[in-house]
């Protein structure tokens, strides 16, 4: 039997709003338990659906990988948003990646951040940018290696959690040459 969350049978989707409970448990879950978001408590489902509905509102992606025998079930989710709230940086889009526990390492999170590009690039966005919480991170680090990010900073110990002292590094992926 097929596994139900290997990458051949998952499958990259819009999230909607029936989506926000599970999307919500995922991000607590890494909230509680990891450093990829400095966030120290998990954020209600009203606060999850109100972020959910700035990212949509403005025609901005937000996906969830869902297996395709069962496209109701959310394995991870994945949304992009300006990177600055400016016009001048219109073109430029911070990507952030999430996968349930019962996802990781199985392609969940490739599948999704291939499609964030891939709707982007679409949309014209000429930068793509993940702002990557703890230098360890090597999971996630990996990811966006893989998938044609290049590293272009750290910023040292900008966060604490868990008594650590926490990097946030800086990785890049140009999606479409500025104009000449």
């Amino acid at each position: 039997m097929a596994n139900p969350s290997s990458p051949a049978s998952i499958i990259v989707r819009p999230c909607f709003q029936q989506d926000l409970e599970t999307v919500q448990l995922i991000y607590a879950h890494h909230v509680l338990t990891g450093t990829g978001t400095f966030e120290i408590e998990p954020p209600s489902l009203p606060t999850m659906t109100d972020r959910w509905s700035a990212v949509v509102s403005r025609g901005w992606p937000y996906v969830v990988a869902s297996p395709q025998s069962d496209l109701s079930r959310v394995l991870g989710f994945a949304y992009a948003s300006q990177f600055r709230d400016r016009p001048a940086y219109k073109y430029c889009f911070e990507v952030s990646i999430y996968t349930a526990p019962t996802g990781m390492r199985q392609g969940v999170g490739a599948r999704m951040l291939a499609e964030l590009v891939a709707l982007l690039r679409s949309d014209e966005a000429r930068e793509a940018l993940a702002f990557i919480g703890d230098s360890h991170n090597a999971a996630s680090i990996g990811l966006h290696a893989k998938l044609g990010f290049s590293h272009v900073g750290t910023l040292a110990n900008v966060g604490e959690k868990f008594g650590r002292s926490l990097d946030v590094v800086i990785m890049q992926k140009t999606l479409a040459p500025p104009p000449v």
